[in-house]
């Protein structure tokens, strides 16, 4: 250590804040040390160092955990954010639900002219065949299920994951929406689910060879992959979604989707009864360039999660002692059987599947995540 960097040292200790340091004996000696008027003597000068480290280690511990706590409080403003701007929306445009919305599931998309895409009656043959389900790396398959762990399988988050249930939005419901501003609804390529995805050039124009996805956790943009792909050169950029186009349904045909029907509805309306379906708010939904300036992400999640919100709508209710998961099971829960009530705007669940009280919970400390 030269002169210079002793007399820094030395300035840096004597403007410290010695009251953090725990120890009364060690803090004792610091302030005595700072009063000192002449110069300090070797041992003095290792003591120093010392007492810049406890108070160095006393910053670092006071500031432990204040950047999840800092994203949990982000978090919980944005979902309530994201509620009002749907309420907004719904008046400003005269339309009771955004399009563009992500299904949070993956289909097999069909090649088209630089791009895929999806019909209604091809996504309801792959529900029946079990071909589509939430986003994740083997999220058909058991023994490959989704995680929260960062880096881990990639996809939604294995709670929110968990918290879904893919089947059918029946063919009323649907043109309902439809109606009402549903315009279209995205869902991801199966093969990006599985790992096994190839953007071809000869889909692809602007490729100058074929490109391969790669495994889903390895995806950069992962709240991405329900757009329309960009490619070019050699590259992937992102995206591996296309839209069913609801607009202009044919009345005479069945028009159900496959969409993601929230299997805890107790948890945000208190009626396990109520039947409720998740749409994510990616950057091609109606709200973005409207009420919202940028799809809002989540930042408690990992950098291979998806991590867009997601609105929930209430679009009917059990019979009393039967559930949303017998009606996707086909074991109760009919259609014919159903208390249709106006579809309504229940909340927001963060990319995490936890609803504005579960997180303002986390965020206070009274629930673990």
């Amino acid at each position: 250590m030269n002169i210079k960097q002793m007399k820094s040292m030395i300035s840096k200790f004597r403007s410290a804040d010695v009251s953090m340091i725990k120890d009364a004996d060690m803090r004792a000696k610091a302030q005595k040390l700072q009063n000192k008027q002449g110069g300090f003597t070797l041992l003095e000068l290792l003591v120093v160092v010392a007492i810049l480290a406890i108070i160095a280690g006393a910053v670092i511990s006071s500031l432990d955990g204040q950047e999840e706590l800092a994203a949990q409080k982000t978090t919980v403003h944005t979902m309530a954010a994201m509620e009002e701007a749907a309420r907004v929306y719904a008046v400003t445009e005269n339309r009771k639900y955004p399009g563009g919305v992500e299904s949070l599931l993956c289909a097999p998309l069909t090649d088209g002219t630089d791009e895929f895409t999806l019909t209604a009656a091809a996504a309801m043959t792959a529900l029946g065949a079990g071909t589509v389900f939430p986003v994740g790396a083997g999220a058909n398959d058991a023994s490959s299920a989704n995680s929260n762990v960062p880096r881990t399988q990639g996809g939604l988050t294995g709670d929110l994951a968990g918290s879904l249930l893919a089947g059918a939005l029946p063919d009323g419901v649907v043109e309902d929406m439809a109606e009402d501003g549903l315009t279209s609804v995205r869902y991801a390529h199966t093969d990006l689910c599985a790992g096994t995805l190839t953007f071809a050039q000869t889909t692809f124009s602007e490729l100058d060879e074929d490109v391969d996805s790669g495994a889903l956790v390895e995806v950069v943009k992962p709240s991405l992959i329900f757009r329309t792909p960009v490619v070019e050169g050699d590259e992937w950029e992102y995206g591996a979604g296309a839209g069913i186009n609801l607009v202009s349904l044919d009345e005479s045909a069945d028009n159900s989707i496959p969409v993601a029907f929230y299997a805890e509805p107790a948890e945000l309306t208190g009626n396990a009864n109520d039947i409720l379906v998740a749409f994510g708010v990616g950057p091609d939904s109606d709200l973005v360039g409207s009420v919202l300036g940028k799809a809002p992400s989540d930042g408690n999640v990992g950098p291979d999660k998806y991590g867009h919100f997601s609105l929930i709508y209430k679009i009917g209710e059990c019979p009393a002692g039967e559930e949303v998961d017998e009606y996707v099971e086909g074991t109760g829960c009919a259609v014919a059987d159903w208390d249709n009530e106006e579809i309504k705007l229940v909340g927001i669940i963060d990319a995490g599947g936890d609803g504005y009280d579960d997180e303002i919970a986390e965020a206070r400390g009274n629930q673990e995540e």
